[in-house]
């Protein structure tokens, strides 16, 4: 018996196809926002009750401004220690344990929605960004779902489907016509530099990440 293969989305005639890359939300790498992710509109309220359709996910806090204080002192703490056992035995400093060493974040460009926030959607109602799909979500959808972030030479699209090859389908989750694609823009303040945040002309946003999507943010970020 032979397995059909998935089949992949394909535009319609007189339509190219530029790129597409596995996406989601992104998720908070600094410490106070580590792990998690929110859903904002421009008065940072949390608007992920308020959108159509959406299933329930998890309501995630804050870390609190004392427990990072500690936990920073006590990781200075420790390098400081480490630099010194380093030095007692062999008087050289371990390569990459400074401030800028390797599986440091860096400094972020935007600390407001990075280290004290980390909105992934930004959006007054009404707006763009307020349509994207909950399947952009990894905490709503099931590990076997995929979503996909599609460039044509007309449209943006995000495509949803199962990882499992004997599903041979893809659905159009959500789409829009370029032209309301304002900017977008790499976020180097990630895991791995992967993230990028998508700006629409109604200034609403979203924050996207994807282990492969170098082809796909490399067209976007040169249109």
């Amino acid at each position: 018996m032979t397995v059909p293969q998935r089949r992949s989305w394909q535009p319609p005639d007189g339509e190219e196809l530029v790129a597409r890359a596995p996406v989601s939300f992104a998720t908070g790498a600094a410490d106070r926002v580590k792990g998690r992710r929110w859903f904002r509109d421009p008065e940072r309220h949390d608007i992920q009750g308020e959108l159509p359709g959406w299933p329930t996910g998890p309501a995630y806090r804050l870390r609190s401004r004392i427990g990072f204080v500690v936990r920073a002192v006590l990781g200075v703490a420790f390098l400081l220690g480490v630099l010194a056992v380093a030095v007692i035995f062999d008087g050289n400093v371990p390569s990459g344990s400074g401030p800028n060493g390797s599986g440091s974040l860096g400094r972020s460009e935007d600390p407001e929605n990075e280290e004290t926030d980390f909105p992934v959607l930004w959006a007054a109602p009404g707006t763009i960004a307020r349509t994207l799909p909950w399947e952009l979500d990894p905490a709503r959808r099931p590990d076997t779902d995929v979503t996909h972030l599609v460039l044509t030479d007309r449209r943006l699209l995000v495509l949803g489907g199962l990882q499992d090859p004997r599903e041979p389908w893809e659905e159009v989750l959500w789409e829009t016509d370029l032209s309301t694609v304002a900017t977008v823009e790499r976020r180097p303040f990630s895991v791995g530099g992967r993230d990028f945040r998508i700006t629409f002309t109604d200034g609403s946003w979203c924050r996207l990440t994807s282990l492969e999507g170098e082809p796909l943010v490399g067209r976007l970020t040169s249109a």
